[in-house]
């Protein structure tokens, strides 16, 4: 069963709704508002406070999240249901509409974090690319139709611009002509009736050839379209009658597309006012500093710190606590004190709850699910206190006491009011004990003192008042639980300018029962400030403990996580570290094992040559006699530092180690140093070259093949700096005779490497060119064979 529309009204929960429709964008989602209602289902309560935390919560990751962009569309889709045709603003509202329903899709689904009732919404909205981008190959932003949007229209509006071209030259010829100068009234071009016009004089008009469309006010001037543009215009009449018919085919076939698709397109934007409601839920309790409070198991209600959010200016916070230790409330005090703003705090915070809206209140408040929630408040404004004003209460009360039950709330405002004291008390004392048999949560202000005694006297009842200052005879509004109130009617009056010999007769007329009474109020009252005040400063302090404890427990919290980061990113790079390690080593393992390989060919290749020489030399040996065995050197001839040519490698180079036991010795040529026998080794002849003529190439031919080596040292050199002195050097080695060198450019980063190729590559001199292998120097030089 609902809960009744008067009830809500009186509590003010139609201003929240009005509050609430602002915060929307889509008429529909204003609609909702309208109609928002508090559940008595406490799955349905839990599912919409759910909803406004989770948007609440996503809000705070993605603050420019909005449904801004769509429209209200529902008119367009009924239209086209039935076979109509959109203009094309309509239909860019609409594609508008399914791109921000594409957007909010994407953004939900993609988001971090839990949101599953959010993202359970947008599953079920089906994005409709083809259809926007049909529109928007179409349609421009401006709302005209695109040139390119069909094949036919872009040829009658080719035909349209070349036609008013032809026109306008035309006409501009006519205005140029000397023969028609004198018969224009202004040397300008126009149009009437979409047809182009020139001003003609009205004494010239029998001289003029053409048609008149239209004339001045003062018949001086006739607006002829000249006859040579008459067929001209009927022809721009046809095109632009063509290219109308292009368009709306164009936005029939487009209005067609939407048709086919008019179901889902209406589930997306109910998708997008539902989430466009929620959004406003979140809004307005950021606009109230509001919260969800927690939803009790039972019927209990309990506000910390509730602010009224209808009232402007200082709001008074009540704190309230109701269905724990006790289930009924009593209120006292005087009157404009907040007994009745307390009332309507109460009942609006349940209905708000129940409706999933969050309240302005302090986190720890609960709140319970009520099927109903009964209300007896009188409008001072219009209500006098008479028998009519009795008996509406006294109706309303029995529609209360027949229809509560053990799941109701009911909040009555100066129960028993409006008739004799003492049968008004009894009737409310009477009234509140049924409500307490049927096991209602009751809030109820009187100014009876019989009922503060019934408070008392029955278990499950308390006693509260608001506030009074005695000394500033204003009421402060704040309210205090379980101790009763009196009306100060007294301190009132006296603040109010009545005499004061009149209040003291007042007094003599109470009796001195009640004026005990009256001081023993006062007494517990200022004991329960005093406790109050304890109350706060040790809550205050309680409140910063836990501030500090969370801080720390956060800070500890980050430093573990950060702790935990860093660990997790020093193991991944240490992973990686050791995965490119690895990746290197097998590389390096892999060029080794190449080079052994090759190592071996080559020394397997070489100690063959040696065997074929060996075998070569004993038959030399054998068909020649001693003779051949001089024409290598003898050990005692070597020297160190001696200059040497070996046969075999037909290089030059110098002696480092003397001949070992076996005959060898180790010589450096180039950027090599190798071993070789003593019968591959002649001594180099210094010859004294007589030069004939006075030639200065042949001499410095001579003086370079004498000083030449067969290597040349790059590293250190920029690119350009190397390839200048690489080209020297080669020019040199030609007139020296040298058919191999060798360029050192070292490894580094490869730049200097890859311009020395680069410069190789089709020089005049070089044959070809290779990188050094295993022994030669590697990558870090390069061979080259010479022409």
């Amino acid at each position: 069963m609902a809960i009744e529309e008067k009830v809500l009204i009186k509590l003010g929960f139609d201003q929240i709704r009005e509050f609430l429709k602002d915060y929307c964008v889509l008429r529909r989602a204003k609609e909702i508002s309208e109609t928002l209602i508090p559940y008595t289902d406490r799955v349905q309560v839990a599912g919409a406070l759910n909803e406004t935390n989770e948007g609440k919560e996503f809000l705070r990751g993605n603050p420019l999240f909005s449904v801004w962009g769509a429209k209200e569309i529902r008119g367009y889709l009924t239209r086209c249901q039935r076979g109509g045709v959109l203009n094309p603003l309509e239909l860019l509202e609409l594609r508008d509409t399914l791109r921000t329903g594409r957007r909010v899709r994407q953004t939900l689904l993609e988001s971090k974090g839990e949101f599953p009732r959010l993202r359970a919404i947008v599953y079920t909205l089906e994005p409709q690319k083809p259809i926007e981008d049909e529109i928007s190959h179409c349609i421009n932003e401006d709302g005209a139709i695109n040139d390119n949007a069909t094949t036919e229209l872009a040829e009658y509006r080719k035909d349209r611009n070349r036609l008013h071209q032809r026109i306008r030259d035309t006409l501009e010829g006519i205005l140029r002509n000397s023969n028609y100068q004198k018969m224009l009234q202004d040397a300008l071009i126009t149009q009437r009736s979409e047809r182009y016009v020139v001003p003609i004089k009205q004494e010239y008009r029998s001289f003029f050839p053409g048609i008149v469309h239209d004339q001045s006010g003062s018949g001086a001037t006739l607006f002829i379209e000249p006859m040579p543009i008459v067929h001209l215009g009927n022809e721009l009449r046809e095109i632009i009658f063509k290219e109308q018919r292009e368009v709306q085919k164009i936005l029939a076939k487009l209005s067609a597309y939407v048709e086919v698709s008019v179901s889902v397109i209406g589930t997306l934007y109910e998708v997008l006012a539902r989430l466009d409601f929620i959004l406003a839920k979140v809004h307005l309790s950021e606009q109230m500093n509001g919260g969800a409070p927690h939803l009790a198991s039972g019927q209990e209600v309990k506000l910390v710190q509730a602010r009224h959010p209808l009232i402007q200016g200082t709001v008074i916070p009540l704190t309230v606590e109701l269905g724990l230790d006790f289930s009924m409330l009593i209120v006292t005090g005087p009157n404009t004190g907040g007994k009745t703003v307390a009332l309507k705090t109460i009942g609006l915070f349940v209905a708000m709850t129940q409706a999933g809206l969050h309240i302005p209140a302090e986190e720890d408040s609960r709140i319970g699910v009520f099927s109903q929630i009964f209300v007896d408040i009188g409008d001072e404004q219009s209500l006098e206190q008479s028998l009519s004003t009795f008996s509406g209460h006294m109706k309303n009360i029995v529609h209360i006491v027949n229809q509560a039950d053990s799941f109701s709330l009911v909040l009555l405002d100066e129960i028993g009011a409006g008739t004799d004291p003492a049968e008004g008390a009894a009737l409310a004392m009477a009234i509140l004990s049924r409500l307490k048999e049927l096991g209602c949560l009751v809030v109820a202000t009187t100014h009876f003192g019989s009922l503060k005694t019934f408070a008392y006297r029955t278990p499950g009842v308390e006693n509260a008042s608001v506030e009074f200052d005695a000394i500033s005879l204003s009421p402060t509004y704040r309210l205090l639980v379980g101790i009763p109130g009196k009306s100060n009617a007294f301190n009132i009056a006296y603040g109010l300018g009545l005499s004061p010999a009149v209040l003291e007769k007042a007094k003599t007329f109470l009796s001195e029962r009640e004026l005990q009474v009256a001081d023993l109020l006062e007494n517990l009252k200022e004991t329960q400030r005093e406790i109050e005040m304890e109350k706060i400063v040790a809550h205050e302090r309680l409140f910063a403990a836990e501030q500090r404890n969370k801080a720390v427990e956060l800070k500890s919290l980050r430093q573990e996580e950060e702790y935990h980061r860093l660990l997790d990113r020093a193991r991944e790079e240490a992973g990686e570290i050791v995965q490119e390690a690895r990746r290197e080593a097998e590389g390096i393992i892999h060029e080794l094992k190449e080079a052994i390989k090759k190592e071996k060919r080559k020394q397997a290749d070489i100690e063959k040559a040696r065997a074929g020489l060996k075998q070569l030399d004993n038959k030399l040996e054998t068909a020649g006699g001693k003779g051949s065995k001089k024409r290598g050197l003898l050990p005692e001839q070597v020297q160190l530092g001696m200059d040497v040519y070996l046969s075999k490698l037909r290089q030059r180079g110098q002696v480092i180690k003397l001949p070992s036991d076996n005959g060898e010795i180790q010589v450096h040529t180039g950027a090599l140093k190798v071993t070789v026998p003593l019968s591959e080794v002649r001594l180099v002849k210094k010859e004294k070259i007589k030069l004939t003529g006075s030639s200065g190439e042949g001499r410095l031919g001579i003086g370079k093949a004498n000083a030449l080596r067969n290597e040349i040292d790059l590293r250190g050199m920029l690119v350009e700096e190397a390839n200048y002195a690489l080209d020297k050097y080669l020019d040199d080695a030609i007139l020296s005779g040298i058919n191999q060198v060798y360029v050192i450019h070292g490894k580094g980063t490869g730049a200097l490497r890859a311009g020395v190729r680069e410069f190789l590559n089709g020089h005049p001199h070089v044959r070809s060119f290779r990188l050094g292998q295993y022994g030669e120097g590697d990558l870090g030089v390069t061979v080259v064979e010479l022409k």
